[in-house]
C-alpha cells in the first residue's frame, strides 16, 4: 500500500538533493518560524529537481546517443553543434549557476 509510505517518504526524496546540513542555520536565519522554514526548504528543494529536470530533457532531446562515445567532452561538442552557440552559451551560465548555488550552499553554515 503505496499511500500508507508515501508522506513520510517524500520529505526524505525531497532533501536528498539538497544539504540537509543549513537547515539548523536556515531556522536561525528565518527567526525559528517552521512555516517559512518549510517553505524554504521545499522550493530550495524543487527548484534544482525542476532545473535538473529541464536540463536532462533538453540535453537528451538534442543528443542522438549514436553520435557520442561517452567522452564528456565530445558530448559538450555534439551539443554545441546540434544547438549552435546560443545552447553553448546556455550550457556555460547553467554550469557556472550550478557551480555558484553549490558554493552559496556550503558557505551558509
Amino acid at each position: 500500500d503505496f499511500g500508507r509510505v508515501y508522506p513520510p517518504v517524500i520529505s526524505i526524496g525531497i532533501l536528498s538533493f539538497g544539504a540537509q546540513n543549513v537547515v539548523p542555520t536556515l531556522l536561525q536565519y528565518l527567526n525559528y518560524d517552521p512555516l517559512k522554514t518549510r517553505q524554504a526548504i521545499l522550493i530550495g528543494s524543487l527548484l534544482p529537481l525542476i532545473l535538473y529536470t529541464i536540463w536532462e530533457a533538453v540535453f537528451l532531446g538534442l543528443i542522438d546517443a549514436s553520435n557520442v562515445d561517452g567522452s564528456k567532452m565530445e558530448v559538450m561538442s555534439v551539443l554545441g553543434q546540434v544547438g549552435g552557440p546560443i545552447v553553448t552559451d546556455l550550457v556555460e551560465v547553467f554550469s557556472l549557476c550550478a557551480i555558484g548555488s553549490s558554493m552559496a550552499g556550503g558557505s551558509v553554515l
